[in-house]
């Protein structure tokens, strides 16, 4: 430090005169007792000096660790820190997730089952038809989330961006949910009240067995507390343009009103319940043809503990066209039929499972999942699933924290309209890492 250097330089400049002055001019006894006396004092007050110094430098960089600390000070909510200059805690979330899949019928992409509007739901293919194996890796379920937390006089204002790379083979970012809420009032994009997070199959493969109600829309939703343990739940949704099908194949898309939902929701030691209805609307406009059609949906789900470490879970789900956006497997939401007019399509599905930590580190699951559409006519679509099923058996290991590695095997069957059968296999590993 410069300060340093100079002090060092006074007493080196100290020491010179006084030896010039033993040396040129020898002093008295005396006087030399005194020069002595100055020396010590002048030393001393040099040492001082250098303490204080020392003692400046360990204040200012204790402030600085300060002033660092409480930058990055802990936020009110768990893994999350303090913006500086601000009172709104944030945090960063999610996980890289590296899949590897072998499909030993036909290649099903990079879930088994996927969300299909034309009612088919499933590419499994039907006995007689040529099967081929196909293998593949991907990544693109990697997840990245921020949320934040802001206190105002109204409570705490939540926030949530969640993005995924799914069902894009270029790998550009996917919205998942971008919400905030404010005490009982939710705005934005996240899940479905229809189900529940709660009742969610934990399977290697995203999207899980048919039968699920996983689905996410953008919302306008009021949550109120009825109690310990029960909430009571209503929402405006998007309707996502429910499908209509007609003759021949063709789809059309059409919606005008949002979708009404309401839900009740339990959850104890013991386990969860929750209870929901949908109401909506589909329309058909083309040119002289204008048709409105009412549509619902009702979803029952549940999981139980059974004993420390077994527990049940199952959903069961039943509507007319209001199934056709929301449940894994399910057909369109309606049949545009030959004399113009529009048809609910009904549909009812499902899943149970059972699943068990055997160890710290191991777990295991089975999931059996369902789907049944009610075609009036099913003649006029012979392709289109009747009947859905899938079994999914897996084992999850944990070697190391925020780490777990799945197996799964996945069996698939379905049988159309017209009495084809088929079914098929997919053997999945799943290596995720969340951070």
């Amino acid at each position: 430090m410069k300060r340093n250097s100079m002090n060092r330089v006074g007493v080196g400049l100290i020491s010179l005169i006084i030896a010039l002055a033993l040396t040129v001019a020898p002093a008295v006894g005396g006087e030399i007792d005194e020069i002595k006396a100055q020396i010590k004092s002048l030393m001393e007050r040099l040492e001082a000096l250098e303490a204080r110094e020392k003692k400046m430098k360990a204040d200012m960089m204790a402030a600085q660790e300060a002033a660092q600390k409480k930058a990055v000070a802990t936020g009110d909510f768990p893994g999350s820190w303090k913006m500086p200059g601000s009172n709104t805690s944030v945090s960063f979330s999610g996980y890289v997730k590296l899949d590897a899949i072998y499909d030993f019928d036909k290649d099903f992409g990079d879930s088994f089952f996927g969300y299909d509007y034309g009612g088919g739901a499933s590419g499994i293919p039907l006995d007689g038809e040529k099967t081929q194996q196909k293998s593949s890796l991907h990544a693109r379920q990697t997840r990245l989330r921020f949320d934040s937390l802001t206190p105002t006089k109204m409570g705490g204002l939540k926030t949530r961006i969640e993005t995924d790379f799914y069902y894009n083979a270029g790998s550009p970012l996917r919205l998942r949910h971008a919400y905030a809420s404010l005490g009982p009032m939710l705005a934005g994009q996240t899940w479905t009240i229809l189900g529940d997070e709660n009742t969610y199959a934990d399977t290697v493969d995203f999207e899980g067995p048919v039968g699920v109600v996983a689905q996410r829309f953008s919302q306008l939703r009021y949550t109120s507390s009825m109690g310990k343990n029960l909430t009571a739940q209503v929402a405006l949704e998007d309707p996502g343009a429910p499908t209509i099908l007609m003759a021949g194949g063709n789809t059309s898309s059409q919606d005008r009103l949002p979708n009404f939902l309401a839900a009740l929701r339990l959850k104890t030691s013991w386990g969860a319940i929750n209870l929901s209805g949908l109401l909506g609307q589909v329309r058909y406009e083309e040119g002289a043809v204008e048709e409105n059609l009412a549509i619902s949906a009702l979803h029952v789900g549940a999981n139980v503990g059974l004993g420390k470490d077994t527990r049940l879970w199952g959903t069961f789900n039943v509507g007319q066209g209001g199934l056709g956006n929301y449940m894994i497997g399910a057909p369109a939401a309606a049949i545009l039929g030959a004399n113009d007019e529009l048809e609910a399509l009904d549909s009812m599905g499902g899943f149970v499972g059972l699943t068990h930590n055997w160890s710290s580190a191991w777990s295991s699951g089975v999931y059996y999942g369902w789907v049944e559409s009610d075609f009036e006519d099913p003649a006029a679509f012979p392709d289109l699933s009747q009947s859905l099923r899938t079994l999914h058996a897996n084992i999850w290991w944990s070697p190391a924290p925020k780490t777990r590695v799945g197996a799964e095997l996945i069996q698939g069957w379905r049988e159309t309209n017209d009495g084809r059968k088929g079914d098929a296999t997919r053997l999945q590993l799943g290596f995720q890492y969340s951070f």
